[in-house]
């Protein structure tokens, strides 16, 4: 028997501001909270009991010993073998959704996730099979080297679709690929011209994907193969030659480095900060390992903690791995309603990692999915129907004194009717929970 959650929560609990949110807690008092958030952030969320299980790690032991695990496991054959119904794109995001709430799932899955959304296309522009080939390749590159996995996804099918450099002619070439390579995946904005875009577009000409085998192929007849300058360097350009160059410009350590400050860290960096990371990543030829272990070691990835918010994929991850599957059975359509849905990017530059993670609608949707989660009877039967039970199997060890006064209230109150539901509620409304 399965008893249905039932919790009533006020949007207006939501609709603030970032600052709002993170004040009481910016700063991560205790151990146990600091490994939660390293958990949070450097995988897909905090399982219940793995904080209690790192117990004699310190915070930076303990992200270094998941970066050192990623890198000694690799990555597992059968783990990139996705094999969804004929031409259901559902049955892949559910596939990898699968993926990102399993226990296994470590550092490669967040940066799976975290490459996606920074160099993302789309189901709307590409086939089923590209998609899944392009996941495998982001898969396996996620954790390698960034001018690899830049060179991999410049003639990639899916890519090729989506920005449009599939049957782009030398003589009349689709600079789309070029801006956007420059702009969002690389440099960012300010660091190349017009030009530079122009002679980009004419470099990675000659590509284009075949109707009936669905391989990617070159036609050297359709590339520009006159000498051109790109950035400050006359010659023939081909695919690969333009994609070194844009990597080997400074700017291009600078960029990533801020992009991934942003995701793993949160927030802005410092100048200072920001020079010494690009270094980093630099020196070691764009290797993003050195970039990883630099970012968890610095001053700011504990010390301004609860800086973003949950994204809507974030979040689903993080329900379903304190629920069990056993508890929720989560349907692909919950992420169109929490507006996050893997391969269905609103624009090219992917999804946005701000405020509105926090806004009315995130709140009504986040809603909807607990008020159709009933819980098993393992649930019930295992854990305490305790405030400091309940916040601990949700991965919070730092409750503000509001929600745990709420909580308390709720266990109070209601001590025999479906209290498992309301305190579970409660915690995964509260802004705690709506920050990584």
């Amino acid at each position: 028997m399965k008893n249905r959650f039932i919790f009533d929560s006020s949007p207006s609990a939501y609709n603030g501001s970032m600052e709002t949110l993170t004040q009481p807690n910016s700063r991560l008092a205790s151990t146990d909270a600091q490994l939660a958030h390293v958990f949070r952030r450097l995988t897909m969320t905090s399982h219940p009991g793995a904080v209690e299980r790192s117990r004699g790690s310190s915070p930076e032991e303990l992200a270094l010993t998941l970066i050192d695990q990623a890198y000694a496991s690799g990555l597992n054959d059968g783990d990139s073998l996705i094999k969804p119904d004929d031409g259901d794109n559902d049955a892949f995001v559910r596939w990898w959704l699968d993926k990102m709430w399993s226990p296994a799932a470590g550092v490669r899955e967040r940066m799976t996730w975290f490459w996606h959304n920074h160099m993302p296309s789309s189901f709307e522009k590409s086939e089923l099979v590209h998609v899944v080939e392009q996941h495998r390749t982001i898969e396996r590159l996620a954790l390698g080297n960034f001018r690899d996995l830049l060179q991999a996804l410049t003639v990639d099918a899916a890519m090729l679709h989506y920005l449009d450099g599939a049957g782009s002619r030398g003589d009349e070439p689709n600079e789309n690929y070029a801006r956007e390579v420059m702009e969002l995946f690389a440099l960012g904005v300010g660091n190349y011209t017009e030009d530079d875009i122009r002679v980009a577009a004419r470099g990675l000409s000659g590509w284009f994907v075949n109707y009936e085998t669905k391989e990617v192929e070159f036609a050297s007849d359709q590339h520009y193969d006159r000498p051109l300058r790109f950035f400050g360097t006359r010659k023939r350009w081909t695919n690969a030659s333009i994609i070194d160059a844009i990597c080997d410009q400074p700017a291009c350590a600078v960029h990533v480095a801020r992009s991934l400050y942003q995701h793993v860290v949160g927030g802005q960096p410092s100048d200072a900060r920001l020079t010494s990371l690009a270094a980093t990543f630099r020196d070691n030829d764009l290797e993003i390992r050195p970039l990883l272990e630099a970012l968890v070691t610095t001053p700011e990835f504990l010390g301004q903690a609860r800086n973003r918010a949950r994204s809507g994929v974030e979040y689903l991850v993080a329900t379903v791995a304190i629920f069990g599957t056993d508890s929720i059975d989560p349907d692909p359509w919950w992420l169109w309603q929490l507006g996050q849905v893997p391969y269905y990017p609103p624009n090219v530059a992917g999804w946005p990692g701000d405020e509105r993670w926090l806004n009315a609608s995130q709140v009504l949707g986040r809603t909807n999915i607990l008020f159709n989660t009933e819980l098993s009877d393992r649930l019930i039967s295992s854990l305490e129907p305790e405030v400091d039970d309940v916040l601990h199997h949700c991965g919070i060890f730092d409750a503000s004194d509001a929600t745990r006064a709420a909580m308390a209230a709720a266990r109070d109150e209601f001590p025999f009717d479906r209290t498992h539901e309301l305190l579970l509620g409660i915690a995964l409304s509260s802004p705690e929970f709506a920050l990584a």
